[in-house]
C-alpha cells in the first residue's frame, strides 16, 4: 500500500512553502529567536499570517475559517514548524474550538473572530504546585460575587504568560464536591489587578512563568462550559494540545540539513561523513522515525476529519512524539560531533545551534500537556481496554 498526499494536498504544501519562503526572512527568524515569548516580532508575523487567512484554514466556515479537513489543516501546522513560523498552536487548535463547542454565543461572538485575526494570544492555566499530573487536585479557587468572581491561587509553569492577553483558567468553584466535579473554566483578562506573573529560567529558551492570582475579579460571563463543568473541558482541550505538540515537520527540516551537511562535508581522511556506515545507520533511524510519526498524525488528522478524536491517538502521538524528538536529536547532532553542543552564535556552532537548542527545548514536551508516564496509562485504559492504574 502507497499512503501519500492528493494531488491538492501537495499542492498546498508547495503553497506554503513558497509563502513562508517569502514572509520568514534570515532577518525575521533572527528576531524571533531573539524574542522571548510573544514578541513584538511574533505578533507582526501572526497578524500577517491572519490577515493572509492562514490561522483559520481548518477552522469551520461559520467562525469565519477556510472550512478545509484536518488534514490540510495538519499540512498547515507541519509546514510551520518546518519553517519556524509562530503560530499560536494553543490559542488557534486548542482554545479556539473548545469555546466553539462549549461557549456562549456571547463568548464565541468576542472571542473567536480576535483569535482568526491574530489579535488575542491565550496562556494555559492548569498546573500548581501540588496539581501537575493530578490536575484535579487544583486548588485555585474562584468565589462568586456578583457578575464576578474572584480568584486566588497560583499556578505553575504557565507557557507564555507574560505576554498573554488572556489566560484559560482552571478554578474550583465547589471545594466539596469530588475532585473533578468542583472545577470550571474561566477566560480571565491576564491586565486584570492583582495577577503577577514571575518567569522561570529553565534550561530550555522556552518562556514558561509562575502566575499568581491575588483577588483578581474576572468576569462570570466568560465562565465556559457551565460552572463545576470544567474536568470535561479540560480534557477535550489537552486532547487537542497532545495532537499538535508533535508535528514531524520541525524534526524533518534538521534531519535535511544534517543529512545534507554529511553529504558535504569530509573527514580528515578525505571520505565524506556520510558515507561512514554508523552515520547512514542513525540518519536511517530517524527516517523510519519520521515517516511512523506522519502516519499517525495522518490517521488522527484522518479520524477527526470523520469527527472523532481518540484520546488513545491522542496520547501515542504525544508520547511517542515527544520521546522520538529526544532520540531523534541525540541521534543527528551525534552525526555533527563535539561541535553541535555549542550554542547558536558561538565560535564554531554547526547549522547555527538549531539542533542544540531544540534539543533543549523539545525536553519540556515529555511532561508538558500531561506527562508521558500518564499517557502510558490512557492508552492502556483507553486503547487496550486494561483497567485504571492503581497509584497510592
Amino acid at each position: 500500500m502507497h499512503i501519500a498526499y492528493t494531488e491538492d494536498q501537495q499542492r498546498l504544501r508547495d503553497e506554503l512553502r513558497a509563502y513562508y519562503d517569502d514572509l520568514l526572512t534570515d532577518e525575521v527568524k533572527e528576531l524571533l529567536h531573539q524574542e522571548a515569548g510573544v514578541g513584538p516580532t511574533h505578533r507582526r508575523i501572526v497578524k500577517q499570517m491572519a490577515t493572509d487567512g492562514w490561522l483559520g484554514i481548518g477552522w469551520p466556515t461559520e467562525y469565519g475559517g477556510q472550512g478545509r479537513s484536518q488534514m490540510e489543516q495538519f499540512i498547515f501546522f507541519d509546514e510551520s514548524m518546518r519553517m519556524g513560523a509562530p503560530v499560536p498552536m494553543l490559542t488557534i487548535n486548542t482554545v479556539g474550538p473548545t469555546i466553539m463547542q462549549y461557549g456562549t454565543d456571547e463568548q464565541k461572538d468576542f472571542f473567536l473572530p480576535k483569535i482568526l485575526a491574530g489579535d488575542l494570544h491565550f496562556c494555559i492555566g492548569y498546573s500548581e504546585p501540588g496539581a501537575g499530573t493530578d490536575l484535579a487536585a487544583l486548588r485555585t479557587k474562584a468565589v462568586r460575587d456578583g457578575d464576578e468572581f474572584i480568584i486566588n491561587g497560583q499556578k505553575m509553569w504557565t507557557s507564555l504568560a507574560s505576554d498573554a492577553d488572556y489566560c484559560w483558567l482552571a478554578v474550583r468553584t465547589d471545594p466539596d464536591a469530588p475532585k473533578h466535579k468542583g472545577i470550571s473554566m474561566i477566560i480571565v483578562d491576564m491586565r486584570s489587578p492583582g495577577i503577577t506573573v514571575d518567569p522561570l529560567h529553565l534550561l530550555s529558551s522556552h518562556d514558561i512563568n509562575a502566575t499568581y492570582f491575588d483577588d483578581v475579579r474576572a468576569r462570570a460571563d466568560w465562565l465556559v462550559g457551565g460552572e463545576n463543568n470544567g474536568w470535561s473541558l479540560i480534557v477535550n482541550q489537552l486532547n487537542h494540545e497532545r495532537v499538535t505538540l508533535c508535528s514531524p515537520g520541525l524534526l524533518e527540516q534538521s534531519y535535511m540539513e544534517v543529512r545534507e551537511w554529511a553529504q558535504n562535508t569530509t573527514n580528515a581522511d578525505g571520505s565524506r561523513v556520510i558515507d561512514r556506515e554508523w552515520v547512514q545507520l542513525n540518519l536511517a533511524r530517524v527516517h523510519a522515525g519520521l515517516e511512523f510519526l506522519r502516519l499517525i498524525n495522518w490517521k488522527v488528522a484522518w479520524t477527526a476529519t470523520e469527527g472523532r478524536l481518540d484520546v488513545a491517538d491522542a496520547s501515542v502521538i504525544k508520547t511517542f512524539g515527544t520521546e522520538f524528538y529526544l532520540e531523534a536529536f541525540r541521534l543527528l547532532m551525534e552525526i555533527l560531533g563535539p561541535s553541535a553542543y555549542l550554542e547558536r552564535h558561538s565560535v564554531g556552532s554547526v547549522l547555527k545551534g538549531r539542533l542544540e537548542g531544540n534539543y533543549r527545548s523539545l525536553l519540556i514536551l515529555t511532561f508538558g500537556g500531561g506527562t508521558n508516564e500518564i499517557q502510558r496509562d490512557l492508552i492502556g485504559m483507553f486503547g487496550m481496554g486494561l483497567p485504571r492504574a492503581i497509584r497510592s
